[in-house]
């Protein structure tokens, strides 16, 4: 079920007036089972995998809570991180890299496995639950029951699209749930309301200037891919952030706060800045669980010429990852790479030259009005590479400028 659907809002209002007129004890409950009959729309094999997930997820989290050697905590915690990425991974993953494989080998005959579609929301709630154990065996999150896990793991709000939770800003609201009043019930309302506007009136309107990087043709000219692709930017800006707005309205309605996702990325005068106003919760979960570990264990604080060479390689490794998190697909990747090359030349202007030169690092209006341009393009012009349906088609995009 889409937000923006009449199933949804039939459902939508059933849960609202069963929530409303349930007795505080078990308004957890009653979003919980509302999570479960949402997800359960997917169909029952998907609901069996997040269930799976979670039950999984709560027993591991049980026994490292209950301590003994350290040893034994990072292998319990080691090993629920593991099959959780696996689990993505075959989701996601399996069937294009068995067909790539098959395709590069031809005389293997390797068969083609893994599923046409994955789970609903998938991506979302294994980087919610890895962050969980991690957070668990770091000994963050000291207490958790049964409850309030549960649904923290099917807040229904949260599954089609985001945002990513993080359970201690989470479980403290769930001991005081309660249905939104007054200047609450105003600011849950207009939240959902304009989250519906964005993703209705702009979001699904613009997508037919966006068409050509979605389904490139050989007679389209550079001209019309320009254009499709400041199409996609405002499409893709105001879907996620139309689904966001109704995720966290829906959230206040029951009297849970989840994280803002984004905070006019657009406005951003260098790239830094657009990631860390971009689909927040996963910037800022990437930055949290791969990019500041992945840095240390890289040299992230040796410098050469003031330069950090591991910062460098953690941003590339990190855009890859964001990239495929996104989707499968050779193309995934090399968006990633496009981003994350970006970034590291940012990185290198900063600390190499603009730092160095007193206009270029002092207030300047034209200077912000032409950083902010070019930080938008350089996000902008390597939509096509995630919006095309394939490598060869996103290749074919970017002909188009040659």
């Amino acid at each position: 079920m889409f937000f923006n659907t009449w199933p949804f809002a039939v459902f939508a209002v059933v849960v609202v007036a069963a929530y409303a007129l349930s007795p505080p004890r078990i308004r957890a409950w009653v979003l919980i089972l509302a999570g479960l009959a949402f997800y359960a729309n997917a169909g029952p094999a998907n609901l069996l995998v997040i269930v799976g997930a979670t039950l999984g997820t709560y027993a591991v989290a049980r026994l490292l809570q209950t301590g003994g050697e350290r040893m034994r905590g990072a292998v319990l915690a080691g090993g629920a991180i593991t099959a959780l990425t696996l689990l993505l991974c075959y989701f996601k993953y399996a069937r294009w890299l068995s067909a790539a494989f098959g395709a590069a080998v031809p005389g293997w005959h390797v068969p083609v496995v893994g599923p046409l579609i994955a789970p609903l929301a998938i991506s979302f709630f294994t980087f919610e639950f890895i962050h969980f154990i991690v957070e668990v065996h770091a000994g963050r999150i000291k207490e958790f029951t049964f409850e309030r896990f549960l649904l923290f793991a099917l807040f229904f709000p949260t599954m089609v699209a985001g945002p990513i939770k993080r359970y201690r800003m989470f479980s403290p609201q769930v001991q005081a749930l309660r249905m939104a009043t007054g200047p609450d019930l105003h600011a849950a309302l207009y939240r959902i309301l304009s989250g519906l506007f964005k993703k209705i009136a702009i979001a699904d309107p613009v997508s037919l200037f966006a068409t050509p990087i979605f389904h490139p043709d050989p007679s389209y000219t550079a001209a019309t891919y320009a254009l499709a692709l400041v199409a996609g930017s405002v499409k893709v800006y105001y879907d996620l952030g139309g689904y966001t707005d109704m995720a966290i309205g829906f959230g206040l309605l029951f009297g849970v706060r989840v994280p803002e996702n984004f905070a006019h990325p657009f406005r951003a005068s260098n790239l830094l800045e657009f990631w860390q106003r971009w689909h927040m919760s996963l910037t800022s979960w990437v930055r949290d669980y791969i990019f500041l570990p992945l840095t240390k264990r890289t040299g992230g604080g040796i410098r050469i010429g003031g330069i950090r060479p591991g910062v460098l390689v953690s941003m590339v490794a990190v855009m890859i990852i964001i990239g495929v998190w996104h989707g499968a697909g050779l193309h995934f990747v090399i968006w990633g790479v496009w981003n994350g090359a970006c970034l590291a030349f940012y990185h290198l202007w900063r600390a190499g030259v603009s730092r160095r030169i007193a206009w270029l690092s002092a207030p300047n209006p034209v200077l912000r009005v032409l950083s902010v341009g070019l930080t938008y393009a350089s996000f902008t012009f390597g939509l096509g590479w995630i919006a095309a349906p394939s490598t060869a088609d996103a290749f074919s995009i970017y002909r188009a400028f040659l």
